[in-house]
């Protein structure tokens, strides 16, 4: 378990114990037990749902009347809730193609048939918590990641939309409408606030030869604006513009919002521009944000992803830093390969990894608002990481949409009451830099008012 004041990770592992509680359990029937199958289910009742489950091949004969049943078979069983099997679960390959999707009352499904629900939800569950699409063959971007014009439900203009929530609260409703004596746990609402702090500061702390430069780069640009600016900084005037340790901390603390900030810790190369590592400021301000009771993840640097060594050292020296061993990583650029970086990170102690989401578009990339366990195919299993996502980043509105803090508070509140609407995990990211209105103006502020809205 990860050793965390993260409370929704400290849900996450909450686990029903029907034996020792006495609490009723869901019964699954089904010819084949699989560790797909296992997986979807342990994501759905254990770790969503808040209940108790048991996968069987015939009814137990002792079984309780209220107890829901759920006949996952190819045949109609009047003893419980009909759900056919596409097959997919029972495979030990990747299939090459991707599923066919329909639309029934607005909504979206995969694996569709005619049993009760109307679709495979444990096959279309996996299907996008397994990240299946991404094991599948497609074109990657420029910087190697799988983008939202590769994903299934952008491809269906339904990417807005968390529909394995959606298909949950189906699944809950159903087994409500037939066995109304048995009662699901309550869900509750949540907002989560994650920062990756990619510079640490805008002027401060950057070296002598570094200063110069970039006042020299002024001075030939003529932006006089920002040598003064600089200065000022420099010399104590004026606080430094990305500077949020305290307020932003504050401020999540007073609001009861879980806060994680992510620290790149690599100053090597143009994607990676951090103050110096060895810089003892880093100390400094992981103090300050702990003291508010914040959270603290490494922000790998670029080129880490592609390299165990660089990767290892780099984490190596993150933790002797924080006097701690980090479990969080958020990977720079989101540079997070569904074959290579889980393995990567699980060979170095992370236990959760928040990358999940789309650097170019908002959106639910898993279709998910609630964290998963990675499921690695190679192995045919589920491994111990855990895999947090996100659904909108900062860049997505003033980067790729050219949008005023106005504009990305509306579409910010929609992305936000869909989640309200499945009571899940509202996460989005942002930046230090995104707090310096002289950069992206009323963008600070906007944030806040999204993240208590």
């Amino acid at each position: 378990m990860v050793n965390t004041n993260f409370k929704p990770i400290e849900q996450f592992y909450h686990r029903v114990n029907a034996e020792k509680s006495g609490k009723q359990k869901i019964f699954i029937i089904t010819n084949k037990k699989t560790n797909r199958l296992v997986y979807v289910c342990d994501f759905i009742f254990s770790q969503t749902l808040k209940c108790a489950y048991q996968i069987e091949k015939s009814l137990p004969a002792s079984i309780d009347i209220n107890s829901p049943v759920i006949q996952y078979k190819n045949e109609t069983d009047e003893n419980g809730i009909s759900i056919f099997p596409d097959g997919l679960l029972e495979e030990n390959s990747v299939r090459s193609d991707k599923p066919q999707a329909q639309f029934k009352a607005d909504n979206f499904y995969l694996f569709t048939n005619n049993s009760e629900i109307g679709f495979d939800i444990f096959s279309a569950v996996f299907y996008m918590i397994s990240r299946y699409e991404e094991w599948q063959k497609f074109t990657p971007d420029k910087h190697g990641r799988f983008e939202i014009n590769e994903s299934i439900l952008f491809q269906y203009k339904f990417h807005h939309k968390p529909v394995v929530d959606i298909w949950m609260q189906i699944l809950r409703d159903e087994i409500e409408k037939k066995y109304p004596a048995f009662v699901f746990p309550q869900r509750k609402f949540q907002t989560i606030a994650t920062i990756d702090v990619d510079n640490l500061y805008a002027y401060k702390h950057k070296g002598f030869l570094r200063t110069i430069g970039a006042g020299v780069k002024d001075m030939l640009k003529l932006n006089f604006v920002n040598i003064m600016r600089r200065n000022a900084v420099i010399n104590d005037i004026d606080p430094d513009p990305f500077d949020i340790y305290d307020s932003f901390s504050s401020f999540c603390k007073s609001n009861n919002i879980p806060l994680i900030y992510f620290f790149l810790f690599s100053n090597n190369g143009k994607y990676d521009r951090t103050v110096n590592p060895k810089s003892k400021i880093f100390d400094t301000v992981f103090k300050r944000v702990l003291a508010h009771g914040a959270n603290i993840g490494l922000h790998p640097g670029y080129y880490s992803k592609d390299s165990e060594e660089v990767f290892s050292a780099e984490k190596k020296s993150f933790d002797h830093r924080l006097g701690n061993s980090v479990e969080f990583t958020r990977q720079h650029y989101l540079k997070f390969d569904i074959r290579e970086t889980p393995k990567l990170l699980l060979e170095n102690g992370i236990k959760i990894d928040f990358s999940m989401g789309f650097a170019s578009a908002s959106g639910f990339r898993a279709g998910c608002t609630q964290p998963f366990y990675y499921y690695d195919f190679d192995k045919e299993c589920q491994t111990e990481l855990i895999l947090f996502p996100f659904c909108a980043m900062d860049g997505v509105y003033f980067v790729y949409g050219k949008k005023s803090a106005n504009q990305a508070k509306e579409e910010l509140l929609k992305l936000k009451d869909e989640v309200k609407k499945v009571s899940g995990y509202f996460t989005t990211v942002f930046h230090e830099r995104t707090f310096a209105n002289h950069l992206y103006p009323g963008y600070g502020e906007m944030y806040k008012q999204v993240l208590i809205g």
